[in-house]
């Protein structure tokens, strides 16, 4: 968004320069004259100035009710119930702007306007606009309390920012602010995320100073921290068994009244290896190191230490629920063994267990990620199954779906239609890239032109191209802007990777300048077309 803003700020500064010296000074003349005519449009000027930059008018005659049908927010509890709603659907690359308009609007934030915008930001791992919140906060005299100073710390640890989660624990403890479980455990969580052992075990020796003891919380931060401790070798797996151990017995959370129950959720989040993305499941969290070690275990590629982890559950006399069968096929699928991750899922969906949402996606997007007839027909049936109990795809998670099956060359394409037809049915709109690959897909099988989906994939492209001026070969800003707002979650989403999208935002900015440069030409007068025409003849004649 404020990509979008510097970009027409370029633009409007380029067309508004002048085009020569005597422009310049017949400006100045002009301006010194004192004529009203041109008080009077230099007043227009700044008004259109001032709408092109997207300024608030605060006009309290004509245009009132323009000001009135703009505005979204008039006092501390509007802003307040606008932020709660970002901050539930996490939207917290809008909440800076939120912000920025309380203050124009001379609306002074609260202490509750500030626990909002920086869990928010933890959520959307936003490090620097928590930073700014948090100094915001303590330059209006309001003192943080010890939810916000955890949330300091979770959000610098996510950033790898280790050294500042500690300046910032220690500035906790200057202002007499004692640390609590969920201090140590956001502290555990930045000292995994780095890798560094010895500072995680400085931890809790801190944390037995103050007499607390672990969790079981805790103890999958440990087995984190030793995940990403480099090099790898035996002695790894060895700690990571003893720490699983060790948990048996331990208390699942911290003791009660230290906080918001958000917050702790979002700490077992991140310990368990689920991040910050909200799960549609249920999550079982007794199991909270079993989790994190299958994890562990399965992003090291270690087979045979994930299925111990499983024996080891049932031992001790767990269910294994849809977390564990997640886990377990995402750490077949690393290795190239998906046949058995099909025939793990078939097993544990006959004991009459419930899936999850995530095992469904895990698994059909690793079948149709490597394309051959048996992957694409297991694809389909769980695709079936998905549909049959009633789960649904996302925009996202369906474009993206879309667009591998469309890439089948081979199979019947009857993947590509039904994920097309469980789109359809919650008029769900796929991204334009998706759409375009299942639309040459269908030509290549020699589909009639009639066909309803053929049509209907032919008449959204044509539309959307149509909205955005389309020319073949090129793209346009508004394309470039509808790609930023689809990585934000609008009405489509990209099913592409982050590094063609990042290669995008790079041609979009390098075409800038020449886009720019066009803007100004047009926007000229032929007078000054002329003038610059005869500036540049003596220099070609030079030359």
């Amino acid at each position: 968004m404020r990509r979008m803003v510097v970009q027409r700020l370029g633009r409007f500064t380029v067309s508004q320069r002048p085009s020569h010296v005597g422009s310049l000074a017949a400006t100045e003349k002009l301006t010194n004259s004192g004529s009203p005519v041109l008080d009077s449009a230099n007043a227009a000027l700044s008004r259109d100035r001032q709408t092109s930059f997207g300024a608030r008018n605060y006009s309290t005659g004509q245009n009132a009710a323009a000001y009135a049908l703009r505005n979204y927010a008039n006092n501390i509890y509007e802003y307040n119930k606008v932020l709660d709603e970002l901050n539930f659907s996490r939207r917290s690359f809008l909440m800076r702007d939120v912000y920025e308009d309380m203050q124009l609007d001379g609306v002074r934030p609260v202490r509750n306007t500030f626990h909002t915008l920086i869990t928010g930001c933890m959520k959307g791992q936003r490090l620097m606009d928590a930073i700014y919140f948090f100094d915001e906060m303590k330059a209006m005299g309001l003192q943080p309390d010890i939810v916000l100073y955890n949330c300091i710390i979770s959000t610098c640890g996510q950033a790898n920012q280790i050294e500042r989660a500690f300046q910032v624990a220690a500035e906790m403890e200057a202002n007499g602010i004692k640390p609590t479980h969920r201090t140590f455990l956001a502290l555990l969580n930045a000292c995994g995320t780095a890798g560094r052992v010895e500072e995680a075990y400085g931890v809790v020796q801190r944390m037995a100073a103050f007499g607390l003891t672990l969790n079981s919380s805790c103890y999958a931060a440990l087995i984190q921290t030793h995940k990403n401790h480099r090099p790898i070798n035996h002695l790894t797996f060895q700690k990571i068994f003893e720490l699983l151990e060790q948990s048996k017995g331990c208390d699942t959370m911290a003791g009660e009244g230290e906080g918001r129950e958000e917050f702790e959720e979002e700490l077992a989040n991140l310990v368990t290896g689920g991040g910050l993305q909200p799960t549609r499941s249920y999550v079982n969290r007794r199991l909270n190191v079993y989790y994190s070690a299958l994890r562990a275990f399965g992003e090291l590629g270690n087979i045979e230490a994930v299925e111990k982890v499983m024996e080891m559950l049932k031992q001790d006399n767990h269910q294994v629920d849809a977390t564990c069968m997640t886990e377990l096929v995402k750490a077949y699928v690393g290795r190239g063994q998906l046949e058995k991750a099909v025939q793990a899922v078939d097993e544990y969906i006959e004991t009459g267990k419930n899936p999850s949402l995530a095992l469904y996606i895990t698994l059909i997007e690793s079948c149709l990620q490597r394309r051959n007839p048996f992957n694409m027909a297991a694809a389909k049936k769980l695709l079936d199954q998905m549909d049959g109990r009633g789960f649904f795809l996302n925009t996202s998670i369906g474009s993206n779906f879309l667009y591998l099956a469309s890439l089948d060359t081979v199979g019947d394409f009857s993947t590509a239609n039904t994920i097309w037809d469980m789109m359809k049915k919650r008029n769900l709109r796929p991204s334009v890239k998706s759409l375009t690959s299942y639309s040459n897909g269908l030509q290549a099988r020699q589909v009639p032109e009639d066909d309803p989906r053929l049509a209907a994939t032919k008449e959204i492209i044509s539309r959307f191209q149509k909205r955005n001026n389309f020319v073949p070969g090129a793209q346009t800003e508004t394309q470039i802007e509808g790609e930023q707002e689809q990585e934000h979650g609008e009405d489509m989403h990209l099913g592409a990777d982050g590094d063609e999208s990042s290669m995008q935002d790079h041609v979009a900015a390098d075409g800038d300048v020449e886009h720019q440069t066009l803007e100004h030409v047009e926007d000229q007068t032929p007078a000054d077309v002329g003038v610059e025409q005869q500036t540049r003849e003596p220099v070609a004649a030079t030359t």
